[in-house]
């Protein structure tokens, strides 16, 4: 056989799994039938030490057989169709894995969801790190955005930018679920939004929300009146998904009770 032929079948061999000299050492016992360890290693043109190693590790792998009927021990090759029933064996194995993890994935799946990375918190203080908050919130990819606040103690904290900020948002096309007290800036600002948001307005006794909070895409924002005011944003797909579910009930409760009100408005 040429040594072309040879390259050839070996790189074969190799991608059946077998390493470079095991192929080189099984191609050569095929062509002597049964030879001794020094004839294997130089029709393999590899050393003998090496060829002790090759031929054990073939050996094990069902791939040579060993001659005890002579003082040298003698090595011949098993016929190259085991080969092929190997292949088939593998592919049988692959297979079953293959079924195997089909039948767990629902489970591998739920197991990846519950082990994303956790929630990223950002906390901002002062005037400016409400102001980047609000920021924040221009940002969203949804351009729905789910807000229970109170406009009135928002215009103590930051006048001068909460008319900027609803004009940038209306530019952008963000898009606000509101539920507020009722309140004079609420009322002033609604008349800027009223065709463009969804919001209801309650009787302040009714409101209860300690702080201003803002659901948007896969974050939650936290506004706290307190002092110069402090924000904090949380960014959490499973607990935003969460908030929203949460938000929407009490936006429908929300209706309930102001429900005879003009205020309600439709997109």
């Amino acid at each position: 056989m040429s040594a072309s032929n040879n390259n050839v079948l070996a790189k074969q061999l190799i991608e059946f799994g077998l390493s470079q000299k095991e192929a080189k050492v099984y191609l050569a016992l095929l062509e002597l039938e049964v030879g001794s360890v020094s004839e294997v290693a130089k029709s393999a043109n590899i050393n003998r030490s090496s060829t002790y190693v090759v031929l054990s590790s073939l050996k094990k792998k069902g791939l040579i057989s060993t001659s005890e009927d002579k003082k040298i021990q003698m090595f011949v090759a098993t016929p190259p169709e085991m080969l092929l029933l190997e292949a088939q064996e593998k592919a049988k194995q692959a297979e079953s894995i293959k079924d195997k993890i089909d039948n767990i994935l629902p489970e591998l799946k739920a197991l990846y969801k519950d082990t994303k990375q956790k929630p990223v918190v950002k906390v901002f203080e002062g005037k400016q790190g409400l102001i980047n908050s609000f920021e924040d919130t221009l940002t969203s990819k949804e351009k729905i955005m789910r807000v229970a606040s109170s406009a009135e103690n928002l215009f103590k904290l930051i006048p001068d930018y909460l008319k900027l900020y609803v004009k940038k948002r209306m530019e952008i096309g963000l898009k606000m679920y509101g539920i507020h007290p009722d309140g004079k800036v609420s009322q002033e600002l609604d008349k800027i939004t009223y065709k463009f948001d969804k919001s209801i307005f309650i009787p302040k006794e009714k409101y209860k929300f300690q702080a201003d909070i803002a659901i948007y895409d896969n974050k939650i924002g936290y506004i706290y009146p307190a002092e110069e005011g402090l924000s904090m944003i949380i960014e959490s797909k499973e607990m935003s998904d969460a908030m929203k579910d949460l938000f929407d009930l009490a936006y429908e409760e929300a209706k309930r009770l102001n429900k005879k009100s003009k205020i309600i408005k439709q997109f």
